[in-house]
Order: C-alpha cells, then structure tokens, then sequence
C-alpha cells in the first residue's frame, strides 16, 4: 500500500496528515502529488467530489511554498464561497507548523476587510471568480508573479455561468505558472478552458473502485404532489438518528420546507444564496455541532458542505440533470460509513428518475413509505433510549422525593401516561396521523403486462428486460416490476408503450407473447353526472373493455 511517505512529503508535511489522522493517499492524491513534486507540469485531474481532490493540489502547494513570501504565491478558484472557506480551512490544517498565510476572499463579506488582509499579505488566496475580479479591478490582488493557479470544481464553474470571469482571470496571471484543472465532470467548456489556457498537461482520471464507492443505498417513495411534504416528515420520524440534507429545487423552497419542519418541531435550518455570510456561517456551525440535524438546501448552495458523517441526502424535488443528482446523493456514504440517498417524486416524474438513474449508472430501489405504526415504534424506541440514558444520570433528590409521593397517592401507570400525553401530545397515537395513498400503476401511467415466458424457458430478470427491450425496440429502464414465475413474467411499461410492446413480442410463429395482465389491470370508471352537474348512481364501468387478442 503506498504511503504519503512513499510520495516525497516532508516531515513536516507528513506530521501534520498524522495529526489528523490521514494514514493513507487517496487514489488522486498518489497519482498527482508526486508528479507535482518532481517536475513543472499542468495537470487535469478528474475524480469524484469525497475523494480528496483538496489535499491532492493543496499539499503539493504547501510543500513548494516559500515561508511568508512577499507575493500570492498559488491563487485557487472555487465555485462558491462555502467551498473557498472549506478550501482554505483544509489547506490551513494540512500546513503543520510551516509559515504560510492563507487568505479566503468571497462575496458576501465586507471587501474592506480583505483588503486590509491582502495588503499585509497572502501567500495563498482562495476565493470565489465574482470576488477575485472585484480585487483584480481595484488592483488589490496582484496575480501576475503566481507559482500555481488552480481551478477547483471546474464543472460547477461552467455550470455557474463563471466561464468568462475565469477567462478573464487566467488572463490576468503570469504564462509561466503551473495552472491545476480538477473536476469531477469534464464537460467541453472545462476542456476548451484546458486547451486554451494550459498548452500541454497531464490528464490524472481516477476511476472510482468498488472499494471506493460511496456506501450508498438509493431508495425512492412516490406519492402524490400533495403529500410531499408529508412523506418527508414520514421519512425523517421513521429514522432513529436522521442527520442529513434535505434539496429543495428554489430559496423559496428551502425557506418554506425549513420553515414547515420547525413547526413540526424537527431541528432544521435553510440555506441558500440570499442568507447573508454570517447567518450561513452560523447555520453551518449549527448543523455541524448537530444543534440542528436536518439542513434544507439548495444546490448551488450546498457546494462545499463536507460533512463526513451525514447519514441521509433526500432529494425533496428531482435535481435538474444527473450531475447534480451524483452531487447531491455523493455527500453521504462517505468515510467507509454507510448513508441512504431517498428521491421523493410525482407520478409524473417518474420517467425523469429512471433517465437520470440509468444515465448516472444508479441501482434505486421504490420502497414503500414507512407505515404510520413504524413511525410510532421508532419515536417510542428514542424514547426509552432516552429514558434509560436519563436513569444512569443522578436524579437530584426533589424529584425523587415528588415521584414518592405522587406513586402513593396515583397509580404509576396513569401517571406515566399523564406525563407522556403532557410532553409528546397525540404524536405517539397512531389515529393522529393520516394516511399517505400509495400512488397505483394506472395513476402513474403504467401498463400491467403479462409475458408468456418463464423460468422454465430460461428467463431470469435481467435476461427478460434484454429480451424485451432488443424485441420491442424500447429502452430499458422503461421495463420495471419485473417478476419471473415458471411458466410466465410478470411486468409493467409505461401505458404509452404497452401497444408497441403487446405488438411486437411474438413467437417465432407469429403467436403474441404479450398481453394486458387481467389480475391487475382493471377496467377504468367514470362518473355519471345530471346536466345539473350532481352525481348519479356513483361508479360504474364503462361497457367497453380492452380484450387482448386471442391466442
């Protein structure tokens, strides 16, 4: 196993990884460090967000830098201001003991502050483009004399509409730099900022291993739109020790969920873009110290919040593209530790979850919402835990005396139950809650199908999807809730794919292999009215039904 020993790092350096406990190199960081050691190279390096992209260019920095020089040495670029300060802080505990300045500057905080800082010096500034080109105009910040430049999250930047800001940055800096492009995504704008500004380099791509994958289970719920928030509250109860983000699509959204959650007396916090700098700072401290445990969030936002321990991402709203879905679902399941990424949808999204799962290479699994009895089991259960760890502490004798006195008198049980009703309410009674409908196959849109092809004729699941989707000529996340029996597979497409399918998948003698499964696909029903408009005679079927064609 190679070592940062192994890497050509200083004592010093080396000191401060065991200091915090970074026994071994991360795959980017040993194929990176030492080729930024031993030689004056550009470098693309492409990994994953978690996998220690910082220390990767940070330590390399460290090493190079001279001791409290009279110039910004190495300027990093980073997307948004949580992940400059995040940047900035890791570079500052990975220096040990060496005397090197480094200064985050961002929007958002007061920019007479961070001249006064860069006038008495800076050997590495990390700092947002909007920011950096505001100093570059004031002539505050000099980068014409740099020894790195350093574009992190390059992906987000184009994302984020930074594309020209960063242009005109690279153009402000010396041509004799080494200039450092990480990205987890290597989208054309990325490339042609590389070829552009870079000349030759080194492309460093680091596949992600099995052994490296996030340890993440991928669940979704559907309900309907209107139970959303609901199932979200479904969610968060049924969890014992829930810590983790919650991404709304807008600020809005973040701010009104937060909101809602607070009254239901959950301890979450929003962020997003219009919050100023230190009401972030402060939320962030917040959730970090776990005073609050549920942070709803944007996206653009959520950029740079690196907690290692979140045990939940729930996507309350579908992300945009399947890169932000890696992003959003990457930030648990980190440090060997487990995590669970929940996508709560519509029955009209459902297509967008299969095309982003099967372009990001996701195995998501629908679940069921955590019934109302499991939710009631799981507070009851945090409730004794609670209790028995209350008993191990030291009771002060004026409680002990009033439960005396008040066991004489009532009887222990009704008083139990007093106190329970007085602190949690109806919360524990199950009639309190209501019920979240499951949303059927025909309100999501999708056909019960039955093949006549089983496991006697060889067929296992993924065989019958391979099959279905080279004969019909469909995609195949289109083939969901496959179940192979003996003599037949049971199975569901979207309904405006059922006739192509039905029509398509014969036998070699031209015999339909396909039909509508008549155990679950119903016939539809409507409701009479008056010309008044009133109901009459409630449900009935229409007349015609759908009859599959004979055999």
């Amino acid at each position: 196993m190679t070592t940062f020993k192994d890497l050509g790092l200083s004592e010093q350096t080396l000191a401060a990884l065991e200091s915090k406990g970074f026994t071994a190199p991360t795959p980017i960081q040993a194929r990176t460090i030492p080729m930024l050691l031993q030689g004056n190279i550009d470098i693309v390096g492409q990994a994953q967000t978690g996998t220690g992209k910082t220390a990767a260019f940070g330590l390399p920095i460290i090493e190079c830098a001279e001791e409290q020089g009279q110039r910004v040495q190495a300027l990093i670029l980073a997307p948004t201001r949580e992940l400059a300060i995040q940047v900035a802080d890791e570079i500052n505990s990975l220096k040990g003991q060496k005397r090197i300045r480094v200064l985050p500057v961002y929007g958002g905080q007061a920019i007479h502050m961070q001249i006064k800082a860069l006038k008495r010096g800076a050997d590495v500034v990390v700092g947002t483009p909007g920011r950096i080109m505001d100093h570059l105009e004031r002539g505050t910040l000099h980068i014409d004399n740099l020894d790195f430049f350093v574009l992190d999250e390059a992906d987000e930047m184009c994302n984020m509409g930074f594309v020209d800001d960063v242009r005109a940055i690279l153009s402000e800096a010396n041509k004799d730099r080494r200039t450092l492009l990480f990205s987890a995504t290597m989208p054309r704008e990325v490339l042609r900022i590389a070829t552009e500004f870079m000349g030759d380099y080194e492309t460093v791509k680091v596949e992600t291993e099995h052994s490296e994958t996030p340890l993440i289970r991928h669940i979704f719920h559907e309900m309907a739109d209107s139970d959303r928030f609901e199932a979200l509250c479904r969610v968060i109860d049924a969890q014992p020790d829930f810590y983790g983000l919650v991404f709304t699509r807008t600020r809005a959204d973040a701010d009104r969920v937060a909101e809602r959650l607070n009254e239901r007396g959950y301890p979450a916090e929003p962020i997003h873009g219009d919050l100023s700098q230190p009401r972030r700072e402060d939320i962030l401290g917040r959730f970090r110290s776990r005073r609050a445990t549920i942070l709803v969030a944007t996206d653009v936002a959520a950029r740079g919040i690196d907690v290692p321990d979140l045990t939940h991402v729930v996507n309350f709203a579908l992300p945009q593209d399947p890169a932000t879905f890696v992003h959003r679902t990457g930030r648990t399941g980190r440090a060997g530790k487990e995590g669970v990424a929940i996508t709560l949808i519509a029955p009209g999204e459902f297509r967008k979850l299969m095309y982003i799962t099967k372009s990001t290479g996701t195995d998501i699994t629908k679940a069921a919402l955590p019934r109302i009895r499991d939710v009631i089991y799981s507070k009851k259960s945090r409730l004794v835990a609670r209790l028995e760890a209350l008993m191990e502490e030291e009771v002060p004798d004026a409680y002990q005396a009033m439960a005396r006195d008040l066991m004489e008198e009532k009887n222990p049980a009704d008083l139990i139950a007093a106190l329970l009703l007085n602190t949690f309410g109806d919360e524990l009674v199950e009639s309190s809650y209501r019920e979240i409908d499951a949303v059927s196959q025909a309100k999501r849109g999708r056909a019960d199908l039955v093949c006549a092809l089983g496991r006697s004729h060889g067929m296992h699941p993924k065989a019958f999807v391979d099959f279905i989707t080279d004969t019909a000529k469909v995609k195949p996340w289109l083939v969901q809730h496959v179940k192979v029996l003996t003599n037949k597979t049971v199975f569901t497409v979207p309904a405006a794919e059922a006739d192509t399918v039905i029509s398509r998948v014969n036998s070699r003698e031209g015999r339909p292999l396909v039909t509508v499964d008549q155990h679950k696909s119903k016939p539809p029903y409507r409701r009479d009215f008056k010309k008044s408009g009133g109901p009459r005679g409630g449900k009935r079927p229409f007349k015609k039904h759908y009859k599959p064609r004979s055999e």
